[in-house]
Parts: C-alpha cells; sequence; structure tokens
C-alpha cells in the first residue's frame, strides 16, 4: 500500500497565509496609487517591503515568493512589476521565473529588470529564462558576482520587414537578445558554475546573435565552470584552447562529434562526469563507428553517458566492454533494432549501472544489427543495481526483455514502459516477475503502451508497493472509466499520497 498523505506543515500553512495577504496587498497598492510607473506606487512598494524584512527573515520571504507562483493566474490580471518588486529585496539569493505557469509571459521592459538587479548585489541563482539581454547581463556583470546558477535563455521577439505598403514579420524567423557582448559582461561573475543557454545557435536568424567564439571566451575566464547548456561544446574546447591547462567543466554535450573533439575532452576535462554525444544525420567528416572507437580508446571515464543516433554495432560492444564498469547511467537512442543481445551486454559490461534509457529510433519490422539475438536466459545476475528503467521502441517481446530487465532488479524505483510491445494483455509476464522480485522499492510505474496490463495487476501495484507515488497507464476496455474511478476513489478514501493517470489514445482522461 502507497503511503499516506501527510498534512502541511504549520510553517507551510503560514507561508500560505502570508503569501496571501502580500498579494492582497499588492492588489491594494495598485488600486490606491496607481501602476508600477507612479512614483507613489513605488515608494509604497518600499515601505511595504522594509516593514517586511524588519520583521520576518528575508530567506522566510524568499520561500514566500516560492508559494507565489499558485496565484498566478489572479496575478496576470495586475502589474506584475508590484509583486516583483515586493519580492525582490537586497538579500535575496535565489530568483527564479522558471517555474511560474507554462506559457506564462514576463513582457516586461529591460528597465524595470536592470533597476531591481543592480541592488540585488547577494544572489547566488538567478533564472531570466526568455527574459534575458545583453542589457540585464550588463547590470549582472557588475552587480551580481556571488553568481553561482544563472540562466540566460534569450528573451525572443518577431523578425519584422517593412515593404512599400506594409510593415510585416516572418513566423519562421525570431529575433534574439543576447550577443557575444552579453557573454562578456557575465566574464566578470568568477563563481559562476552552471550557465544555462540557448542549446544551439541560428545565426541566420534576426536580431543580435552568440558566436562559439563568444562563447569560448566565456567557458577560459570562468575558473569554476561545471556546466554551459550548450549542443556543440566539442568545437568550443577543441580549437584555441592552447593556452588552457584544465577546464573544470562536469558536462558536457556535443551534437556534431568528431575523434578531435573526445581528444579534446579528454585532454581538458578530467572531472567529466556527463557526455552527450548525438550523431547528426548529414555528415561527411566521420562515422558513428569512429566516434565510439574513439571513446573508447579515450581516457574518459565518464558515469553518466548519452549516446543519440549511435548504431547497435561491434563498436558500441567495445566502448561497453571498456567503460561500462564506469557507468551508472546509460541512455542509447539508436537507430538499430536493440536486441536482446545488446540489452544482455549492457548489463553484463555494466554491472553499476543504476539508470537505463533504451530508445529505438525505428519502427517497423526488425532493423539488421550487427549483434545477432539468440538464446539469453541463464542464472547470471544482471541489473542487480538498477534504479530507473525506461524502455521506448518496436518489436521487443515482452516475455523476454521485462523478465531479462527486471528480474534482478529489487531496488528498481522507476519504471516506464512506451510505445513498445504488441497490443495484447501480458499479466502472465509482470506475475512472473514480481514472484521472483516484488518491486517493494518502486515508486513510479507508467505504462503507457498497448493493453499490457489489466485492472489486476494495476491494483497489485496499489496494494502491495509500499512506496508507490506515481502511476499511468493507458486505458483499455478492460481498464474502463468506472474502474479507473473506482480506483482513484479509494485512493482518495484511504488518504494515500498517489497519483493516478489514465490516458486514452487521444489524451488523458482521469
Amino acid at each position: 500500500m502507497p503511503p499516506y498523505k501527510q498534512p502541511r506543515s504549520l510553517f507551510k500553512i503560514a507561508l500560505a497565509h502570508v503569501e496571501a495577504l502580500l498579494s492582497l496587498s499588492c492588489r491594494n497598492i495598485e488600486k490606491t496609487y496607481g501602476n508600477y510607473s507612479e512614483d507613489t506606487c513605488q515608494q509604497q512598494v518600499v515601505v511595504l517591503q522594509d516593514y517586511l524584512l524588519s520583521n520576518i527573515p528575508g530567506m522566510v520571504l524568499d520561500e514566500v515568493f516560492e508559494v507565489q507562483t499558485a496565484n498566478m493566474p489572479e496575478t496576470n490580471k495586475q502589474d506584475l512589476r508590484i509583486t516583483l518588486a515586493l519580492y525582490m529585496h537586497s538579500n535575496m539569493r535565489k530568483f527564479s521565473i522558471h517555474n511560474w505557469p507554462v506559457g506564462f509571459k514576463f513582457d516586461l521592459d529591460n528597465a524595470f529588470w536592470v533597476e531591481r538587479l543592480m541592488r540585488m548585489h547577494n544572489l547566488v541563482m538567478l533564472d531570466l529564462h526568455l527574459i534575458c539581454t545583453d542589457e540585464i547581463l550588463k547590470v549582472v556583470g557588475t552587480n551580481c558576482h556571488k553568481l553561482e546558477q544563472i540562466n540566460i535563455v534569450s528573451k525572443l521577439g518577431r523578425v519584422h520587414t517593412m515593404n512599400q505598403t506594409h510593415e510585416s514579420f516572418n513566423a519562421l524567423k525570431l529575433k534574439f537578445f543576447v550577443s557575444d557582448i552579453g557573454l562578456s559582461y557575465l566574464c566578470n561573475c568568477k563563481l559562476l558554475k552552471k550557465v544555462k543557454m540557448n542549446k544551439i545557435l541560428r545565426s541566420h536568424l534576426g536580431g543580435c546573435m552568440m558566436t562559439v567564439a563568444g562563447i569560448r571566451a566565456l567557458v577560459k575566464s570562468l575558473p569554476h565552470l561545471q556546466n554551459i547548456t550548450y549542443d556543440d561544446m566539442g568545437q568550443v574546447i577543441s580549437e584555441q584552447m592552447e593556452d588552457v591547462r584544465q577546464l573544470q567543466l562536469t558536462h558536457l554535450s556535443d551534437y556534431h562529434p568528431r575523434p578531435t573533439h573526445i581528444a579534446a575532452a579528454a585532454q581538458l576535462c578530467c572531472n567529466l562526469q556527463h557526455l552527450c554525444l548525438c550523431f547528426p544525420s548529414q555528415t561527411s567528416v566521420c562515422s558513428a563507428t569512429d566516434i565510439l572507437e574513439s571513446l573508447s580508446k579515450s581516457s574518459l571515464r565518464v558515469p553518466v553517458l548519452e549516446l543519440i543516433h549511435f548504431p547497435i554495432c561491434t563498436e558500441m560492444a567495445h566502448l561497453l566492454d571498456s567503460k561500462g564498469s564506469f557507468l551508472r547511467s546509460l541512455l542509447i537512442e539508436s537507430t538499430d533494432y536493440i536486441s536482446l543481445t545488446a540489452i544482455q551486454l549492457i548489463g553484463q559490461a555494466c554491472p553499476g549501472l543504476r539508470n537505463l534509457y533504451l530508445k529505438q529510433l525505428l519502427g517497423g519490422d526488425k532493423q539488421s544489427s550487427s549483434l545477432e539475438t539468440c538464446n539469453l536466459f541463464n542464472t547470471q545476475v544482471i541489473f542487480h543495481n538498477l534504479r530507473c528503467l525506461y524502455l521506448r521502441g518496436w518489436n521487443w517481446n515482452p516475455t523476454e526483455v521485462l523478465p531479462l530487465c527486471l528480474l534482478h532488479a529489487k531496488q528498481l524505483e522507476t519504471l516506464s514502459v512506451v510505445e513498445t510491445f504488441p497490443q495484447n494483455y501480458q499479466d502472465d509476464v509482470m506475475a512472473s516477475i514480481i514472484n521472483t522480485n516484488p518491486l517493494q522499492e518502486l515508486k513510479a510505474v507508467h505504462i503507457l503502451t498497448g493493453r499490457i496490463l489489466s485492472i489486476t495487476t494495476i491494483n497489485y501495484f496499489v496494494q502491495h508497493c509500499p512506496k508507490l507515488r506515481e502511476m499511468s497507464f493507458v486505458q483499455t476496455a478492460d481498464i474502463t472509466t468506472t474502474k479507473v474511478k473506482e480506483l482513484c476513489d479509494e485512493v482518495y478514501k484511504k488518504n494515500l499520497d498517489l497519483k493516478i493517470y489514465a490516458v486514452e489514445m487521444n489524451g488523458p482522461v482521469t
């Protein structure tokens, strides 16, 4: 049986009440003194902020700000600057807008952000997702020298063109507002460890643009930088780095990998923990097997590895054999059919694996693979350290794949099976697995494919998995809306801390 829902702590209840009072105060300020453009309005915000900071710690006010996100539909009708100005105090350590509702737009001009951020010298984490501009980064680089994390994903705008009769815009082009100039300001924040930015550069679009040279200059200027979310970091670190001895990067993504990029990463990134390689669909520079072979022979020993658009081939087997003992998390999005032989090879070569994500990118009949399928069932224990399993693909036989991955995974916490198996019930498969491995550590199960489970097996998960918190499955003829409602009612009546999602082929129904 899943754990019971726990009542909210008094502290969280108090935060919710304070947030409600402050929301009311902001509405009253706007109603009485006008919007934030009025001097009297700004003065009243300062008075209220001073009163709050003189009576409660600034860290508590920061936590109230996080509660504020729950009331965005109502706040969206008001002048948002009043609310933001109230919470953005000089001792604030974390400011984030990324957790606010999807689709909510901070349509505020640079002047407001500049005016607020120039006072916030103690920020450690700053999220400027889709509001960032060069002008804002200039203020950040001048005033926020304690920053350790920042999101500088650029503000977006339309590219307008003029003709003789009217102004129009190209819906296929977007205007960006962060360039190498903005990155140069950020070089002053020497404590930065993580920079989240636009993953790719599109030089043909409008507005100002960042370049590989600008990103390289930023990386070289930040001595503590561990992660920058640009998807061609291989190109950044493989050129013009003669004056650099070591980089502190722990994460690296390369969507146009080359053997020279692998060599540069091995030489410069001795602390690398997470490597993501995506082989491009069209290139004549090198082959995917060249990349796999270079990685296999390199000195890199990363615990987290992602391989996207690579084939299941002999070079892949060599890579797993040479690096598998260091892996704790492995993601493979293969252009080949992922055979049972390949899955067993992963289990044998990666005994410490905790997270496994297997995604086939091709549908239809089984695709050719240089690793032949064979009879795999033996007494060998594999995947015994697995915590998370994600399977997505086609033509896998559930009577073989699921036992192979799950029979010994007694510490499994998350199971996700998506668009993988034929359209028939597989309760007997799950029953045989549960008989050997009762899945006592399972916290989340997502079976979003065909009719692999009946309501009987779903009820087993609810009744016998004591740590289960999330469950989602496809609604079928056996799993009717009535049965789903009965299950949800039972969860509610017993006050269980369990979220259930029944999904029809055309979307969620509960």
